[in-house]
């Protein structure tokens, strides 16, 4: 089931962070579901959604805080 909508005037922003990289846009979560191949990342890789201004981050990276992260196990 869908969460609770962003704030008015943000998104959410849901990322991938590798071990030892910068993390990595997915893209926003508003109504259209975003899906990942959990398969296709490796352990250690974190996923994490932060709070962002209307449009998602502006500099390519979480500006807003992360509101809920988790890693793969290895």
């Amino acid at each position: 089931s869908a969460g609770p909508a962003a704030p008015s005037g943000q998104d959410y922003q849901l990322w991938v962070i590798p071990p030892g990289q910068a993390p990595a846009s997915l893209g926003l979560l508003r109504d259209d579901p975003v899906r990942v191949a959990l398969a296709e990342l490796g352990p250690g890789t974190t996923l994490a959604v932060s709070l962002e201004p209307a449009g998602g981050s502006p500099t390519g990276q979480p500006t807003g805080p992360v509101l809920v992260a988790a890693t793969i196990p290895g």
